[in-house]
């Protein structure tokens, strides 16, 4: 069970008498500039129906920002290079866009892929991935803008992707204890079919359904070891958000995960250990009192017959099953209910599983059909071989009992009442996000903290740190930074700085396409798709030298919360934002915009 902690505010960072924002027509200054290629910029197919798939296709930033430098900034073209930005350079005539590397293209067509995505994991390591399936661990230099070190790949991988497209969400490099090897942690994010997702559990744990659910988010957090100048494979762990994930970094020092979504989600694979309850020795055994039936079958010359009963109501996302050509295994929702070694091998390719009105059967196709089988799995005694499947049905009264009791010890005492007496205002809301923390050495989430206000943006933090995420607080947008693993305190989110009204003045702006803020938050952008730019200077960030009176005092006013609204001249699509503590840079397909919001 999660242990439950609030968010709590710090009332040092809230201001009660703020009033609003003054309306101010200074000019910025806005610096515009071609881009060396056009930007990257792939949509949805005609299978990528969904509302995960245009959430992340559409609010794809295309411009990323450096947490170990202040000074550049990267996007990747449409012919996958990515370019380095020196962000002094965009106010000069001659900006600098550097090539720094070229990411492979193993394939012509990327229909269906996502965009291709860029995360820093440490001061000179980079990942990459060609949103296709393949990711990359680059070797990038010390990234300044003098440097003009090209990056090289030190190592390329499939495991994430198995041709499947993904986008990464964030990567941390760590170092262990004893120096002697590096651990890199990387999450991405996919959205998958139902039907294709590798699960060690039944994904109907979590509600999912083709008619409800026929996609959902899969967020898979992948480790790389690094010894002795090689990097390796480590562990994959795959978690499954049918309702969407909104945020997720991975935790200092790499050992957990921090998550804002919507129950239910958790983890349906784990390449180390099998996340589904497993099926201890005793229970293979039989009884010495009791004869506890599991399955039937039968054999002819060319194959076996397998029955195991279910509720009638249990649908195929209720059961995992594997067939390999030694092993057969079964799992009901989390439960392990059949796992171990055939008696001879079977064909993989010429064997299948059906399921009708909770009636699972298999059909084995032998590979040597001259032997007779003795036994279905070796150690395990719960099945009875039978002349045929009328005799099988002989003993599906016995089946169904044992499930039942099974069923019972598991669930434990039935429901005191019915959801049908349940009335509407008893209804508890479904679109309650949450942050969570989740443990990898337990496949547990040891933290839950519900939201009481919207997630509106997210943006990076000192180096070594998980992405802050702002939440509205009342009108306000409150920043939250997650704590790192090192601290020996209960895990948390530290308020670490406060928007003044932006809850408020986001959900107004119906055509936002981003949010974003500098690391000192001393101004906050809202960016439509197309056009105008919403620039909400607080009240701590300099004045632009505009002395400012209070008419009924006099008194002469430096500091002033103010808006600034800007027109782009552009006719493209916004595909990027970002914030420094000086310029407002945005990307379309084919330009840069620079925007000088403070002179200091």
């Amino acid at each position: 069970m999660e242990q439950l902690f609030e968010l709590r505010p710090r009332k040092d960072l809230l201001d009660p008498t703020f009033e609003g924002y003054k309306l101010s027509l200074d000019s910025l200054p806005v610096y515009k500039h071609e881009v060396p290629v056009a930007v990257e910029h792939l949509k949805p197919n005609e299978e990528q129906f969904s509302f995960q798939h245009v959430k992340t296709f559409g609010l794809h930033n295309h411009l990323i920002d450096d947490p170990w430098s202040d000074e550049v900034a990267f996007f990747i073209s449409k012919d996958l290079q990515i370019f380095k930005i020196n962000l002094h350079s965009l106010v000069s005539q001659s900006p600098e866009f550097k090539s720094v590397w070229q990411l492979p293209r193993h394939l012509e067509s990327r229909d269906g892929w996502f965009n291709a995505s860029l995360s820093f994991a440490g001061p000179e390591l980079a990942v990459v991935t060609d949103g296709g399936g393949v990711l990359h661990i680059v070797d990038t230099g010390v990234r300044t803008p003098a440097n003009s070190h090209l990056w090289q790949a030190k190592f390329s991988s499939e495991d994430l992707g198995n041709s499947e497209p993904f986008k990464i969400t964030h990567s941390m490099l760590n170092t262990t204890e004893s120096n002697q090897s590096e651990t890199l942690s990387v999450l991405a994010l996919k959205v998958e079919s139902i039907d294709k997702v590798e699960s060690q559990i039944a994904l109907s744990v979590f509600g999912c359904s083709e008619k409800e659910t026929p996609f959902i988010n899969c967020l898979e957090w992948v480790q790389y070891e690094h010894v002795d100048g090689h990097w390796s494979f480590k562990q994959l762990k795959r978690l499954a958000i049918p309702h969407g994930l909104d945020y997720a970094s991975v935790l200092s020092p790499g050992k957990a995960l921090c998550l804002i979504a919507r129950e239910p989600l958790g983890i349906i694979f784990d390449s180390k250990k099998n996340v589904a309850a497993p099926l201890e020795n005793n229970e293979r055994m039989q009884d010495e009192t009791e004869t506890k039936v599991a399955y039937t079958w039968t054999e002819s010359p060319e194959e076996v017959t397998v029955w195991m009963t279910f509720d009638k109501h249990t649908s195929k996302h209720d059961l995992v099953v594997k067939i390999e050509s030694q092993t057969l295994k079964v799992v009901y929702k989390q439960q392990t209910y059949l796992d171990g070694e055939l008696a001879h091998p079977i064909s993989v390719g010429s064997s299948t599983w059906t399921l009708l009105d909770g009636k699972l059967e298999f059909i084995l196709s032998k590979v040597d059909k001259s032997l007779s089988w003795n036994h279905l799995i070796q150690s395990d005694l719960r099945g009875r071989k039978v002349l045929d499947a009328e005799t099988a049905a002989d003993y599906e009264s016995v089946i169904n009992m044992t499930m039942k009791e099974t069923q019972a010890e598991g669930g434990g005492r039935p429901p005191v009442f019915s959801s049908e007496q349940l009335e509407e205002c008893d209804d508890m809301p479904m679109d309650e996000s949450c942050v969570f923390r989740f443990d990898g050495e337990t496949n547990k989430f040891t933290h839950k903290a519900i939201l009481s206000g919207q997630l509106l943006f997210f943006t990076q933090s000192a180096p070594g740190l998980a992405p802050a995420f702002c939440l509205r607080h009342d009108v306000d947008g409150l920043i939250w930074q997650p704590m790192g693993d090192e601290l020996e305190q209960s895990w948390g989110c530290l308020h670490t700085a406060a928007l003044q009204a932006l809850g408020y003045i986001q959900a107004s702006k119906e055509q936002r396409k981003f949010t974003v803020a500098p690391p000192n938050m001393t101004y906050a952008a809202l960016c439509d798709a197309f056009s105008h730019v919403y620039i909400y200077r607080q009240s701590n960030c300099t004045s632009t030298g505009v002395e400012m009176v209070h008419r009924p005092t006099g008194r002469r006013v430096g500091n002033i919360a103010r808006q600034q609204v800007l027109n782009i001249d552009s006719s493209e699509e916004c595909l990027g934002a970002l914030a420094t503590n000086s310029f407002l840079l945005l990307l379309t397909s084919s330009s840069l915009f620079s925007i000088r919001v403070n002179s200091d």
